[in-house]
């Protein structure tokens, strides 16, 4: 199975950076220059909700990445939901979604 970063660089997708703690997401999210960004619901036990709350504050677009059953998620987000394993096509998609 390809990681989501594997699957943007084969799109020809340029990777800003990624994240593995909450704390470094929301810093990267107000330090750096991005389109959209791909969050995995889950960083270690937290969950990554503060950074959707952020880039949605931002008028920033982005997609939820999980292994959860959407049913799961927090109801407040319309946000696309990628879901786990990945798939290359339904990745494009949610790109031209979030757009």
């Amino acid at each position: 199975m390809r990681s989501t970063e594997g699957l943007l660089l084969a799109l020809s997708a340029m990777v800003i950076g990624t994240a593995s703690r909450l704390d470094e997401a929301l810093e990267m999210v107000k330090t750096t220059k991005f389109d959209i960004a791909v969050l995995d619901l889950k960083l270690g036990r937290e969950m990554n909700y503060p950074v959707a709350d952020l880039l949605i504050k931002l008028k920033k677009g982005f997609i939820f990445s999980t292994g959860f059953d959407e049913a799961d998620m927090d109801g407040r987000y319309s946000q696309p939901v990628l879901e786990k394993p990945y798939d290359e096509a339904r990745l494009v998609e949610l790109i031209a979604r979030a757009s």
